[in-house]
């Protein structure tokens, strides 16, 4: 049996899984809270301690190996995924500099802060945009190298990595980033796959902080001998390049050569896009997969996180009005119920569900309209708010267009927790809409990933 062991560094959890190859069945699984955060920073800021995260994925992959269903001896492999957008800087043994900025940070969003976004008239040109398949907003890697060299915090010799990287570096001594989260910082040519000297140029971020970038998914190099030793596996273990979550997520879902569509509806909410090739859409982000094509992407900043606002609001109305406490899991439950009693056109309520607005305009706020003087129930707001959140992704998603698509995938919390959601993404886009097969679609993905990196799967990509 040939073992894949695989690490999906989240923001707030971190996963190891261990599935078989070449018919990738998972083995076992492990989940801790990824507890780094650094607390005390000013308003704004979000910091994770790197050598804590590092120390949670040491401990969370030793538990795995230890498992009696994985073979620890006959492990092949190991693929990573991890968090996007942020990033920390190593000195030349590869030891941290920063803390990981994370892409929650906004502070590149304060006018007051020199190496603000606004200094740049907020972004990139539309031409260098599209080169590199994205804008550039706060807690993207562009933005934060930029405010780290302009005050003097990129000491000579310093090297970017993004958390995955980190933690690759950490298996194999090589200090390198892959397309994936290269472009996720917004500095990636994704025509040539190098960094892009005109953006970085315009940023006046230092080219020698720019690690070396390797090929996604494919083996960096066997795990060092120490690091084997104290994980109980062969030193032959070969290391696979990182994984973006995003990309990770969607070979989870959907399979490394599928047609599916994959909205995922968790704290935010995505829809990804296959394409075979390079393509680029108004509104949606480009963003290279492993082995070739792309995904188009749009993300929303509240997704599922519109329906926890809603729970927080019908929480402290029967406490403030009727002196009842309601916990989480009975407040869910009860506006599931009623979500699901009510017409699909929640009795006339739209709402709109951008409350925290969107990348390009943070000034945006939410609605709910078509108010009348009797159908503002809880069981219509409940599932206005639904029907808005897989709206947005919907818009978003055909403004990019749906050829090819044969069915969507749905992944996260969200929609694991209400079936209801599953109902209203398949009537909103017209497609046929399933519920993923794995809960941690990330891990899963690195797997798959790495496999077929190594050579141990066939061109079908599902195993």
């Amino acid at each position: 049996m040939t073992v894949i062991v695989s690490l999906d560094i989240g923001t707030s959890s971190i996963c190891a899984m261990a599935t078989r190859a070449p018919d990738m069945r998972p083995l076992a699984l492990r989940s801790v809270p990824n507890d780094a955060d650094v607390n005390g920073l000013k308003a704004g800021r979000h910091e994770q301690d790197p050598l804590r995260a590092l120390e949670r994925c040491r401990s969370v992959m030793r538990d795995l190996l230890a498992d009696e269903s994985v073979e620890a001896g006959n492990v092949a492999g190991i693929g990573v995924s991890g968090q996007m957008h942020g990033v920390l800087l190593i000195d030349e043994d590869s030891k941290p500099l920063t803390n990981l900025i994370t892409w929650r940070d906004q502070r590149t969003a304060d006018p007051g802060q020199r190496g603000c976004l606004s200094e740049i008239v907020r972004g990139l040109p539309e031409d260098l945009a599209r080169r590199v398949g994205c804008g550039l907003h706060p807690g993207y890697g562009g933005a934060t190298l930029r405010w780290l060299a302009m005050n003097g915090l990129a000491p000579s010799g310093a090297r970017a990595l993004s958390m995955a990287d980190f933690v690759a570096a950490d298996l194999t001594g090589i200090a390198a980033t892959e397309p994936t989260h290269a472009a996720s910082w917004g500095l990636l040519n994704l025509e040539s796959g190098t960094w892009d000297a005109d953006v970085i140029g315009l940023l006046a971020i230092p080219e020698e902080l720019l690690p070396a970038i390797h090929p996604s998914a494919r083996p960096l190099r066997a795990i060092l001998p120490e690091r084997a030793r104290a994980f109980g596996i062969p030193d032959t273990t070969q290391v696979c390049s990182p994984v973006g979550d995003n990309q990770a997520s969607f070979i989870g879902a959907a399979g490394l050569d599928g047609d599916a569509m994959v909205v995922n509806l968790g704290t935010g909410g995505q829809v990804s896009i296959p394409r075979k090739e390079l393509a680029f859409a108004g509104g949606m982000e480009t963003r290279p997969m492993p082995f070739g094509g792309c995904l188009l992407v749009g993300a929303t900043l509240c997704g599922g996180w519109s329906y926890a606002y809603l729970r927080r609001f019908y929480q402290a109305v029967a406490r403030e009005i009727g002196g009842v406490e309601v916990s989480d899991e009975q407040a869910y439950a009860r506006m599931n119920a009623l979500a699901a009693s009510a017409d699909e056109t929640a009795g006339g309520l739209t709402a709109d569900t951008r409350f925290s607005g969107t990348r390009g305009d943070p000034s945006l706020r939410g609605a709910v309209s078509g108010i009348g003087a009797d159908n503002l129930t809880p069981g219509n707001l409940a599932r206005a708010i639904l029907e808005g959140m897989a709206r947005e992704l919907r818009d978003m998603a055909f403004a990019a267009g749906l050829e090819g698509a044969r069915e969507i995938v749905a992944g996260g919390n969200a929609p694991r927790m209400n079936p209801l959601l599953l109902d209203i993404i398949e009537r909103q886009f017209g497609l046929p809409c399933r519920l993923g097969n794995v809960k941690e679609e990330a891990a899963a993905g690195a797997a798959l990933a790495a496999a077929r990196g190594l050579g141990l799967l066939g061109a079908g990509g599902r195993g």
